[in-house]
């Protein structure tokens, strides 16, 4: 059934890959989860009889009404949530960056954290870190104590969401959360260095945390050796964390196949020069500590940091970097993803204009334009799925709640149980949409026009009609 659906629209492959290239495993696997959810669900129904494909129901799968075997939540609030977490830590970044003030702004950069995955079969996967560069980057604010910028890595989206996943159905709390943090800026595998370039001239000093010799830690350092910004440059050389990260990426090769069919991994080979090499040359251009030495001289760092200015002064530094929350792949790929959007956005138009054919097919729509948009960064069209879903879902608890006849519809023993479904589903979809079809530009966080309450009522009630037409219908065929 799967090969069949991506023949008339939707390349499920291609989906599934293109989230391994947004950020790191960790983000993959929320997209992975939810769009296992929805393939599942689509498969269930094939093998049912009540569907050949995406878009073409059988005579079985346009009697049957709401399938709640496809309701998700924890899948749908996740992949949401950490997109948010995503556009949240970069809009508040920006928003940062925008705000003239003479605070010293020290950008920090530094080699990631090396992740590996294996499945063993049966669902069951097994990782193995590094943590170096995740521990010094938890005791820099407070080491530091100066407005600090970074890039938002892989590693940090893991660890960081521990918490802040307890924010996605409360997201003020969660800007209040991020905002007590580094400012945190996301850019895109394909044009990070340029955004690098961007940040450099705007910053008064520079944190290097080498914890591993990789092509872009030294491409980095490289830039900074211009004479412009290397006397504004503290390099923090981490020996034992090199050789653990050099361990472990041979202990990631030497892993694959045994441990399990490799899911994840980073790809590289070891470096040409030995961490003695990389360590002297960096000492002839820039100022060079242990992380020992950095914790015990940090008032000297402190004060190097004060008496540093950036290359562009207040008043003409405060620029935006654009969010570019998108797949880094091929342009061809990258267009078919756009492609698949806008014929599921289509599809889900067409249900809100003329009859519904098949609800259960129908939710299966909305989801996979969720999945899509949120891919693409594209956080308006995600707010519009979301509020075709949280319209269906509203339908849904519309027709199923009241207890007389139609309280046949729903198993006795786990009545309460699928309302509760429809509920959080639509409570959340409503929440998190109209938040996305809100935001404005990359430093706003809020479009306070008034637009977006006639944009989601239209949507909505258009929706709503839909699905309470395909209900009456039902109800009309059985009485």
């Amino acid at each position: 059934m799967t090969n069949q659906t991506a023949a008339e629209l939707v390349d499920f492959e291609l989906l599934d890959q293109a989230s391994r290239k947004l950020l790191g495993y960790y983000v993959h696997r929320k997209f992975n989860i939810y769009l296992s959810s929805i393939v599942a669900a689509l498969n269930q129904q094939y093998q049912d009889g009540m569907s050949e494909g995406l878009t073409r129901p059988t005579p079985l799968g346009r009697q049957m009404l709401l399938d709640f075997r496809a309701l998700d939540y924890n899948a749908l609030i996740e992949v949401v949530g950490v997109c948010m977490y995503v556009l949240l830590c970069h809009t508040i970044a920006n928003s940062r960056l925008q705000h003239r003030d003479d605070a010293k702004r020290v950008l920090y950069l530094r080699g990631y954290d090396f992740e590996a995955a294996f499945t063993t079969g049966g669902g069951v996967a097994t990782g193995i870190s590094t943590w170096d560069t995740t521990g010094f980057t938890l005791d820099l604010p407070a080491l530091l104590a100066r407005p600090l910028f970074k890039v938002l890595s892989p590693k940090e989206v893991d660890s960081e969401t521990v918490t802040a996943e307890r924010y996605y159905a409360n997201l003020d709390r969660m800007i209040q959360w991020i905002s007590q943090r580094p400012a945190a800026i996301y850019l895109n595998a394909l044009h990070w260095q340029r955004g690098v370039l961007e940040l450099i001239p705007r910053m008064d000093h520079f944190i290097v945390y080498l914890s591993s010799i990789t092509e872009s830690a030294l491409w980095e350092l490289e830039q900074l050796q211009d004479e412009r910004y290397r006397d504004r440059v503290t390099v923090v050389f981490d020996e034992k964390a090199i050789e653990k990260k050099a361990s472990q990426l041979a202990l990631q090769q030497a892993m694959d196949g045994k441990l399990g069919r490799t899911i994840w991994s980073k790809q590289g080979t070891a470096p040409s020069l030995t961490a003695a090499q990389v360590r002297d040359g960096l000492a002839e251009v820039f100022m060079v500590m242990s992380p020992d030495e950095f914790k015990a001289n940090i008032e000297d760092v402190r004060r190097r940091i004060d008496h540093h200015h950036s290359e562009l002064k207040p008043g003409e530094r405060e620029t935006e970097l654009d969010f570019e929350f998108f797949p880094a792949v091929e342009d061809s790929d990258l267009r078919q993803l756009h492609e698949m959007s806008q014929a599921l956005a289509k599809l889900v138009e067409a249900g809100q204009t003329g009859p519904i054919d098949c609800l259960s097919l129908y939710v299966a729509q909305i989801q996979l334009l969720i999945h899509v948009t949120l891919l693409l960064g594209d956080h308006e069209a995600t707010g519009r799925a979301l509020c075709a879903y949280s319209a269906v879902m509203w339908s849904s608890s519309n027709h199923y709640e009241p207890t007389g006849e139609r309280a046949a519809d729903l198993p006795e023993e786990s009545r309460a149980q699928l309302l509760g479904m429809l509920d959080s589903n639509g409570g959340f979809a409503e929440y998190a949409g109209r938040r996305l079809l809100a935001y404005g530009r990359n430093h706003e966080r809020s479009d306070q026009t008034g637009q977006v309450d006639a944009t989601w009522t239209a949507i909505f009630e258009a929706t709503r009609k839909s699905v309470d037409n395909v209900f009456a219908g039902r109800q009309r065929a059985t009485e």
